[in-house]
């Protein structure tokens, strides 16, 4: 039997006719120890070693969700029960929004939870993709872990605790955002919407703006772990929209605690209610840099279908 100590939550709860549970929750209070990191951080290594298997076995089995080229996988379905069956035991107070049963909580403590981000590269054998977990009090990130799949090492941050990486062997180092402060010299990560072959919105005029003024603009496929790459310093910059809360809630929390600075387009502090978003290293002229050149190209597109509040 696996021992933890389990995140402080305070639940009422009450018996039905037939012996059900009705739980009502009266207050929920959050305080994580290193070993609710440690136990969350295997939650994640666990379904990520899930997934290898399956895929080694022939079990990945694909299908397609909401077009040809937004694909789910067995692997990503198992991944979210695991995580799902983990978490609840320890911690059966709290919610869970999963990117494949898409629940939206209806409380303010949950998990949020990408099983697998980055589906089409683990699909096709790519190794850069992630498992992600979120645990939110609300609009707040208390606690990120994005595993990555591939390398076999784990990024996680506690709000007010830093960012870190782990490597499979235990080992541990503090990330740092980079000190790059020039746009030209900058390299930038960003991704592209599923509908970018119907609609001139699609994130080609921004990407075009941006590729002959920086170092060079890479599409990797896995928002989680392009912004760790900001995190760590690897990449001084990373945008995109059309998101989803699971995909950059982690990551965003990663690039803050090591330093970074994360917003919308319009340049206001991002939220987990936001489905774009712009993370740098924080310095001033590169994060201006990026929302003025995002702003310009956008300016020029006929039609818009991204919804940018100030």
């Amino acid at each position: 039997m696996m021992l933890i100590a389990v995140t402080r939550i305070v639940i009422n709860a009450c018996r039905l006719p037939g012996g059900q549970r009705r739980t009502k929750e009266s207050k929920q209070t959050m305080h994580i120890e290193t070993r609710d990191i440690d136990f969350v951080i295997a939650v994640a290594r666990g379904a990520g070693d899930l997934v290898r298997r399956m895929y080694a076995s022939g079990q990945a089995t694909v299908r397609e969700k909401s077009s040809e080229i937004d694909l789910v996988t067995a692997a990503d379905v198992a991944a979210e029960g695991f995580i799902r069956s983990a978490l609840d035991r320890l911690y059966p107070g709290v919610a869970l929004w999963g990117e494949e049963s898409n629940q939206p909580p209806t409380q303010a403590l949950y998990w949020l939870v990408d099983p697998i981000d980055g589906t089409t590269n683990f699909a096709h054998n790519v190794a850069y993709c992630s498992v992600n977990i979120a645990l939110q009090d609300g609009p707040t990130t208390l606690l990120a872990v994005t595993y990555h799949i591939g390398l076999d090492c784990t990024y996680y941050a506690q709000a007010g605790g830093g960012a870190y990486l782990r490597t499979a062997r235990g080992e541990e180092r503090r990330l740092q955002v980079s000190a790059t402060a020039s746009l030209r010299k900058s390299l930038l990560i960003t991704g592209f919407p599923y509908h970018r072959a119907e609609a001139m919105d699609n994130n080609a005029a921004e990407f075009a703006y941006f590729m002959p003024r920086t170092a060079c603009v890479r599409n990797l496929g896995s928002a989680a772990l392009d912004l760790a790459h900001v995190a760590q310093g690897a990449a001084d910059g990373y945008w995109e929209g059309w998101l989803n809360p699971w995909d950059i809630a982690a990551g965003a929390l990663l690039v803050r605690e090591a330093g970074g600075r994360v917003t919308t387009y319009a340049g206001r502090d991002w939220s987990v209610r936001d489905n774009h978003i712009v993370a740098s290293n924080g310095v001033a002229a590169l994060h201006n840099a990026l929302l003025e050149g995002i702003h310009t190209a956008r300016a020029a597109l006929t039609e818009l279908r991204l919804d940018i509040y100030g």
